[in-house]
């Protein structure tokens, strides 16, 4: 993968171990992409496929650690393709926020996948059959007006938290599990995936 470069006007992270790289010249390139319609291409790249939000976190990492700075410090600020990335907010040519990083990807905008190669659209039947954990250990819970967070459960052997699939509706409970949880999740579509990279 060829790296992609982002002009960083804060070349310090404070509160964190990481120091931005140097700026460099050279023109922003897509991270390696993942295998999704061309219909579904991401807003920073128009003619490229759908990313990988594993390469996106891993090329815009120097942002995802802006995200605990101090807000009164200068904000890193760079390009990504089309995108402009200021802190940590991935926005299009439009301003509309597609990402956000923090110890993961929070994708709001189609054109990102997640690990089982989803993106927002896809539906809960989809990502219940292509997943390897426990489809029984679902859980979903309330997120606010309309909106359902829904995820699997740790596995004993892992130290970070699975992926969160964000879907539209309302719960009869505040929490949901089971059964319950998987006929409340599978037909309904994707309208938010945050993918985590180090969540705890």
């Amino acid at each position: 993968m060829r790296p992609l470069i982002a002009t960083v006007a804060a070349a310090s992270l404070a509160g964190c171990a990481h120091a931005a790289p140097a700026p460099s010249p050279a023109p922003a390139a897509a991270p390696g992409a993942a295998a999704a319609p061309a219909s579904a291409a991401t807003p920073c790249f128009p003619d490229a496929p759908a990313l990988a939000a594993a390469d996106v976190y891993q090329q815009l990492e120097r942002f995802a650690w802006a995200a605990y700075d101090n807000p009164d410090e200068p904000a890193p600020t760079g390009t990504f393709g089309t995108c402009r990335v200021e802190r940590n907010v991935v926005r299009d040519a439009a301003g509309a926020v597609v990402a956000e990083l923090g110890c993961g990807v929070r994708i709001l905008q189609p054109g990102i996948t997640d690990g089982l190669g989803l993106q927002l659209g896809a539906r809960g039947d989809e990502v219940m059959a292509r997943t390897s954990r426990a489809v029984d250990s679902l859980v979903c819970v309330a997120n606010g007006p309309d909106r359902v967070r829904c995820s699997f459960a740790r596995r004993d052997d892992e130290d970070t938290d699975p992926d969160w699939y964000v879907v539209a509706g309302q719960l009869d409970d505040d929490v949901v599990t089971g059964a319950a949880a998987r006929a409340f999740f599978g037909p309904r579509a994707l309208v938010e995936l945050d993918v985590s990279v180090w969540c705890h």
